[in-house]
C-alpha cells in the first residue's frame, strides 16, 4: 500500500510539472484564445495601493474586452517575513515614531548604496515566492500597484523569469526611486508632472499618463443636498472632511480641535481608517459635539467627498486623486514625514493643494479654501471634466501593453556574475592582505617567527632605535659623542655618503619596514627590504625591524616567501614617554620608537641607556648581541625559533669591534667585546 501511494504521488507530481511546463511554453497575449488574464499585485500598506488595484480592476472589467482580473496581495506573496518587516514595520513607525520613517526614507532617496542594498535584499528574499505566485496564476499581463513589489517584478522581468509584459502604477508625484524600474514595460502615471522623472529612471517611452486610478463612483453625478441628507449631515453651512488615510495616522485630533473654532463650519467628518484605537478615542473626546462625525474605515468616500467643501488629509496619495476628481480643495496637514512630506511639498509648489506646516496655518488654509470653493454643483461638473481630460484610459494600456523590456542574455548574466564574484574575491583578498586582524593566527600558520630576545649568560640588552633618515645622522653623532653604540633603523635605502659617515662613527644600521596606514602597504615590502640590504652589503636572508603595529598578512606572506626574520623586540618604548615599568631581562631586545623631534629622541635614548646601566644591564647593538660566541658558533645561524638560515646581522662598522678577537675599539670604551659576551643565537618568537 505504501508503494502504491508513493507511486500515485510521483505520477501526480510529474503531471503537475508537465502542466507548469505547458503553461510556460504556451503562447501569451494576443496569441492565446479567450479572455486575457491580468494579475494585479497590490499590498495592504495604507489604503491607496489597494484602492488603485480595485479601480484598475473596475476599469478593466468595464472595458468591453474579454478579460479575467485577479487581485493578489503581492507583499504577502513575497513571504511572511518580508511582509512583517515592510507592512507591520511601516505601520508601527507611522504610529509611534514617525521620525524613524523619515530617516529611513531619506537614506533610501539620497544614499545610492543604501538604495542598491535594499533592492538586492528585496530580490533575494522575495523573488522566488513572487515568481511562484505569478506562475501559479499564469497571466498575460502582470500589474504592480506597490513599489516594493515593483522592484522585484521589474528584476524578474528583466532577467527573463517573467516572460509577459509587466506594468506598474504610479499614484505619487515625487520620490519615484522605487515606483519606477527599468524592468517594467510601461508605467501608468497619474500625474503628468512626474512623467520626466519616470523616464529618467526607467528609460524613454517607459511611462504613459492615464486618467486617475479611482473608482467610477467618484465621477458619478450626485446631488450635494441629497447626499448630505443621506449621510445625516447638515444641509447648510460648510463641511470639512479630516482624513488620516487607511491607517488613520497624523494629527487628526489636533486638526479637529482647531477646525471647531471656525464658525462657518457646520460639520466635521473624521476618518480614522482601520485605526480602531483612534476611532474610539475621537468618539469619546467629541461625543458631546454634534458637529463632529467620526467614521472608521468606510466605503462611502465618494459620497463624503461629494458632500464636503474641503478635505484635510495627512498622507496624500490616492485620496488626493479622488478629491481632485471632484475639484474638492485639499489642505495637507498632520504627518510631515517621509514620502508624504516630499509629495505634498511638490504638490503645493504646483498649486495642487495647500500645505499647512502647523496648526495655525491649518486654520488659515482651510478658511481660504472655503472662501474660494465653488458651489457644490459647479465643483462636481468641473471635477468630471477635469478627470476626463487627465490622460488615456488605463485599461487600454494594460490590455495592450508594449513589450519594451528585453531580457538580459544568459551569457551576459553569467559574465556579470563571474565578474562580480571575481571582484569580490579580489577585493576580499586585498582587504585581507591589508588587515592586521589575523596577524597572530597567520604568523603561526605561515611559521613566521619574529626575533624578540637572544639567550645569553651575560647582562647584555640589545637596543634598536627607529629614526627617520633626516634624523639619523644627528642621533648617531650624539650617541657616538657619549660613547654609546646601538642599532639604528630608518626604513629607507641609505646613500653612500650617509653610510660612510655612519661607519666613521661606528654605528650600525638595520633594514626596516616603515610605518604606514596605506591600504596596499604590503605590496613591495620584500623589494624595499632587499634594496636596503643591498645598500648595506647584506646578501641572502636578512633580519629587519618590524613596524610598530606588526606585519599585516600580505607582509607576512612576502616575509615567509623570502625566508627573512622580523625583529619585534621584547619591549617597545617611545623615546618621549616615561621609562618602562620593569627592567629588561638579559638578552631582551628593546625597540625605541621615534618621538616628534631628533633632539628629544637622542635625549630619550641616552636616558634609557643610563637607566639600563643603573639596573645592571649593558646596552649593546643587535649585531653585538648576535655576534660570535666564545664557542665559535657561526653568526649566520638564525636567531628565529624555526631554525632557518639567515644572513649576518645588518651591522655597519669599521672598528675593531667586528674582528675575531673581539678587542674593543677606541670609540667603544667601557663596552664588552662580542667575544666576551658569550651570546648564543637562540631566539624566541613573539
Amino acid at each position: 500500500m505504501q508503494v502504491e501511494r508513493d507511486g500515485a504521488q510521483g505520477v501526480s507530481a510529474l503531471l503537475a510539472a508537465l502542466g507548469r511546463a505547458r503553461r510556460r511554453s504556451a503562447p501569451s497575449g494576443a496569441d492565446r484564445q479567450g479572455a486575457r488574464r491580468v494579475l494585479i499585485l497590490s499590498a495592504d500598506v495604507g489604503e491607496g495601493h489597494a484602492a488603485a488595484a480595485r479601480a484598475l480592476k473596475e476599469q478593466l472589467e468595464r472595458s468591453g474586452e474579454p478579460v479575467e482580473v485577479k487581485i493578489v496581495d503581492g507583499l504577502a506573496a513575497m513571504g511572511r517575513p518580508l511582509q512583517m518587516v515592510v507592512e507591520d514595520g511601516y505601520r508601527a513607525q507611522l504610529r509611534f515614531a514617525p521620525w524613524t520613517y523619515t530617516l529611513v526614507y531619506n537614506m533610501l532617496e539620497r544614499v545610492a548604496p543604501v538604495r542598491w542594498i535594499s533592492r538586492e535584499l528585496l530580490y533575494l528574499v522575495g523573488s522566488r515566492p513572487l515568481r511562484r505566485c505569478i506562475e501559479e496564476h499564469d497571466p498575460d499581463v502582470v500589474v504592480s500597484t506597490y513599489p516594493v513589489v515593483t522592484v522585484v517584478l521589474g528584476r524578474l522581468r528583466r532577467l527573463g523569469v517573467v516572460n509577459v509584459p509587466a506594468v506598474a502604477t504610479i499614484t505619487d508625484l515625487t520620490g519615484l526611486f522605487f515606483w519606477a524600474q527599468p524592468g517594467i514595460d510601461v508605467h501608468l502615471v497619474c500625474y503628468a508632472e512626474s512623467l520626466p522623472a519616470v523616464e529618467r529612471i526607467a528609460g524613454r517611452g517607459s511611462a504613459r499618463v492615464v486618467a486617475p486610478l479611482i473608482s467610477a463612483e467618484f465621477l458619478r453625478p450626485r446631488c450635494p443636498i441629497r447626499t448630505r441628507a443621506a449621510l445625516e449631515l447638515p444641509t447648510e453651512g460648510r463641511i470639512v472632511v479630516v482624513s488620516g488615510g487607511g491607517w488613520g495616522v497624523g494629527d487628526i485630533e489636533g486638526a479637529v480641535r482647531e477646525l471647531c473654532r471656525v464658525s462657518e463650519i457646520s460639520a466635521i467628518v473624521c476618518l480614522a481608517g482601520r485605526n480602531e484605537e483612534l476611532r474610539e478615542r475621537l468618539q469619546s473626546l467629541f461625543a458631546a459635539d454634534s458637529r463632529i462625525h467620526v467614521y472608521g474605515f468606510t466605503d462611502r468616500m465618494p459620497e463624503l467627498l461629494a458632500a464636503a467643501d474641503a478635505l484635510v488629509h495627512s498622507t496624500g496619495g490616492v485620496t488626493c486623486l479622488e478629491a481632485r476628481a471632484t475639484a474638492l480643495p485639499i489642505v495637507s496637514y498632520g504627518l510631515p514625514v517621509g514620502h508624504a512630506s516630499l509629495n505634498t511639498r511638490e504638490m503645493a509648489k504646483l498649486k495642487l493643494l495647500r500645505l499647512a506646516k502647523d496648526i495655525g496655518e491649518l486654520r488659515a488654509h482651510v478658511q481660504e479654501a472655503l472662501a474660494a470653493a465653488l458651489p457644490l454643483g459647479a465643483r462636481l461638473r468641473s471635477g468630471q471634466d477635469q478627470a476626463g481630460l487627465a490622460g488615456e484610459h488605463a485599461a487600454s494600456v494594460v490590455l495592450h501593453p508594449p513589450r519594451r523590456v528585453r531580457s538580459i542574455p544568459a551569457w551576459r548574466l553569467r559574465a556579470a556574475t563571474l565578474g562580480a564574484q571575481s571582484a569580490l574575491l579580489l577585493a576580499g583578498g586585498f582587504g585581507l592582505m591589508s588587515t592586521d586582524d589575523v596577524n597572530a593566527v597567520a604568523a603561526l600558520l605561515l611559521r613566521v617567527h619574529g626575533l624578540t630576545r637572544v639567550s645569553t649568560p651575560t647582562s647584555d640588552v640589545g637596543v634598536v632605535v627607529r629614526v627617520s633618515q633626516r634624523e639619523l645622522l644627528p642621533i648617531a653623532e650624539r650617541l657616538a659623542a657619549d660613547g654609546e653604540h646601538v642599532t639604528l633603523a630608518d626604513g629607507a635605502k641609505p646613500g653612500p655618503a650617509l653610510l660612510a659617515r655612519l661607519r666613521a662613527l661606528g654605528e650600525q644600521l638595520l633594514p626596516a619596514v616603515p610605518e604606514s596606514r596605506a591600504p596596499l602597504r604590503w605590496v613591495g615590502t620584500d623589494g624595499l627590504l632587499h634594496a636596503q640590504a643591498r645598500a648595506l652589503g647584506i646578501r641572502g636572508k636578512i633580519r629587519f625591524l618590524a613596524p610598530p603595529g606588526g606585519l599585516i598578512l600580505g607582509q607576512l606572506v612576502e616575509v615567509r616567501s623570502a625566508g627573512d626574520t622580523p625583529v619585534y623586540g621584547t619591549l617597545r618604548w617611545r623615546a618621549s614617554g616615561p621609562l618602562p615599568s620593569r627592567l629588561p631581562l638579559s638578552g631582551d631586545i628593546v625597540v625605541v620608537e621615534s618621538p616628534p623631534s631628533a633632539g628629544s629622541q637622542a635625549a630619550g635614548v641616552v636616558r634609557l641607556l643610563t637607566w639600563l646601566e643603573r639596573g645592571g644591564r649593558s646596552a649593546v647593538s643587535l649585531s653585538s648581541l648576535l655576534a660570535v660566541s666564545s664557542s665559535g658558533e657561526s653568526p649566520s645561524t638564525s636567531a628565529s625559533s624555526s631554525g632557518e638560515r639567515a644572513s649576518a646581522p645588518a651591522a655597519i662598522t669599521s672598528t675593531a669591534r667586528q674582528n675575531a678577537s673581539g678587542a674593543p675599539a677606541a670609540a667603544v670604551v667601557g663596552k664588552r667585546s662580542p667575544s666576551s659576551s658569550g651570546a648564543t643565537t637562540t631566539g624566541t618568537t613573539v
